[in-house]
């Protein structure tokens, strides 16, 4: 057996200590060779500790190495031309010296040794990180080639489609996702790895019902590429997200926001209705103040006379019986005032619609007989109750009774009718009926859209009806219009008996 080559070293810095790092980790064992000794003025440089630590002789003095029995090699790794120069004049004869050059050379192993370590190290890193990143995201996460053939898969996956990786591997990914035999495919379908094959970008998705076991009804999906230098598809990356919670929490906030502005905009509109009722209301109001302000002055007129007889106490009961009631006449046009003027609630709770109708009826009964309108009712007696918000539903009359008013300036005939469904007895209908100039064909398909209107910009801002469509939609209801020109219209109001407010 070959005795192993006997290395001393020059220089105890980095390099040095790099070298005994490589030989420590025995990365050369055909070498054959030990280090014996390692020389440097610097006691504490790194090489210098490092040998003492591997019982290694170290010394200040490169000339203690001639008194080494049987070395063999000496390598300089300082770059220092003349201090080789100086050993190489007084080393023994069978001492081989590497020189300069040759040690820069080997210094430069060393050093790409040592980034190749760090590379490794870091690549390492990467690879751990990605590996618990891989196997730990709740995500489907699938690598496949450009054939559709899995090759890889993360934990979340193979829990959920109840395989294990050996089991997985080489299958095509709609065979492990799905269970199908076929791509997938259909009319409108888009998949993001077929675009992602097609364009060599990331491609995106979110697909309705394409999740396999374990993900819910709405799914992310993300295809990532991934290439070779010359820029060719060497792999796919597919990443499904099941983001169904977030769905339905964004479509949630959106309902509830979308409720909030119905209620906002039924409140507005009315305010716009109270303001009409209000000012027919002061016509209304002032014929019976009149009457209670004249009746007043003939009662004081006939005390202050002194002709206080049993005919005149008869005719003061009279007067007093017509003070009383017009003055709750007026009271109680001012209670419907007020009681229209609260702002609702949204809430629900069970109601008879005749009821709501003549009720609405009353609110409005001096504005149409201000117009000379005759308004009368054509209720259904066995109609059921019906389950909403009674201050909606008052509203949505409301507006069609006042479109109504609107359409009829030179009086009319306005007719509120009520039935239930005969083929659906769990739906009531009620219909709001006038004679007044009708709707053009062309503009009725526009009449429900927000702000659509043709009245004059004091008449309305367009509302009234989007409302309308609002508040049945709401109920779960439906609402179409039957015009013509110079005839009149015909509103249809369809509620569920069951209307809750969703």
């Amino acid at each position: 057996m070959e005795k192993p080559i006997k290395i001393a070293i020059i220089g105890g810095g980095k390099r040095c200590q790099a070298f005994l790092e490589m030989f420590d980790a025995r990365r050369y064992p055909q070498l054959g060779a030990e280090i014996v000794a390692v020389a440097d003025p610097d006691l504490e440089a790194p090489g210098i500790r490092l040998a003492r630590e591997k019982k290694i002789f170290v010394t200040t003095d490169y000339e203690d190495f001639y008194k080494i029995k049987n070395l063999d090699l000496v390598i300089e790794l300082t770059g220092k031309a003349d201090l080789l120069e100086d050993f190489q004049r007084h080393k023994p004869a069978r001492v081989r010296v590497v020189e300069s050059a040759i040690s820069r050379i080997f210094g430069d192993v060393l050093r790409l040794s040592e980034e190749y370590q760090f590379a490794k190290c870091q690549i390492n890193l990467v690879e751990g990180i990605m590996d618990s990143l891989f196997m730990g995201l709740r995500d489907w996460v699938l690598v496949m080639q450009p054939d559709l053939k899995l090759l890889d898969a993360n934990e979340a996956f193979l829990t959920a489609v109840r395989m294990n990786k050996d089991d997985m591997v080489g299958k095509y990914c709609h065979e492990a996702a799905y269970g199908s035999p076929a791509r997938c495919s259909g009319e409108g379908f888009y998949c993001p790895v077929a675009r992602c094959l097609e364009t060599g970008d990331v491609a995106h998705a979110i697909l309705e019902g394409a999740g396999g076991p374990g993900l819910g009804r709405y799914q992310e999906i993300t295809a990532v590429p991934l290439k070779t230098a010359g820029g060719r598809i060497e792999l796919v990356v597919e990443i499904f997200r099941d983001i169904t919670d977030e769905m339905e929490k964004k479509v949630e906030q959106k309902v509830s926001a979308l409720k909030e502005d119905l209620m906002r905009l039924v409140y507005e509109e009315k305010m716009i209705s109270l303001g009409k009722m209000a000012a027919s209301a002061v016509h209304e109001i002032n014929n019976p103040l009149s009457g209670i302000n004249a009746l007043a002055r003939l009662v004081r007129q006939e005390l202050e006379s002194g002709q206080t007889d049993a005919a005149a106490r008869e005719r003061f009961i009279y007067y007093l019986g017509l003070i009383d009631s017009e003055s709750a006449r007026c009271s109680g046009i001012v209670r419907d005032l007020l009681h229209f003027s609260r702002q609702a609630r949204g809430i629900r709770s069970e109601f008879q619609v005749n009821a709501l109708i003549e009720r609405v009826l009353d609110f409005v009964r001096f504005r149409l007989d201000s117009q000379e309108i005759k308004a009368r009712t054509e209720l259904d007696p066995d109609l059921p109750l019906i389950a909403g918000d009674q201050s909606q539903i008052e509203q949505c009359l409301l507006n069609l009774i006042f479109n109504a008013a609107d359409a009829m300036p030179g009086g009319g005939e306005l007719v509120l009718r009520t039935s239930q469904l005969r083929r659906s007895p769990s739906m009531i209908r009620i219909e709001v009926i006038d004679n007044g100039a009708g709707i053009p064909k062309e503009i009725i398909p526009f009449i429900f859209e927000p702000f659509f209107s043709t009245k004059n910009h004091d008449k309305g801002v367009g509302l009234g009806l989007s409302v309308v469509y609002g508040i049945v939609k709401e109920h779960g209801g439906t609402v179409y219009v039957k015009s013509e020109e110079g005839i009149g219209s015909r509103f249809v109001l369809k509620f569920p008996v069951e209307c809750a407010v969703r």
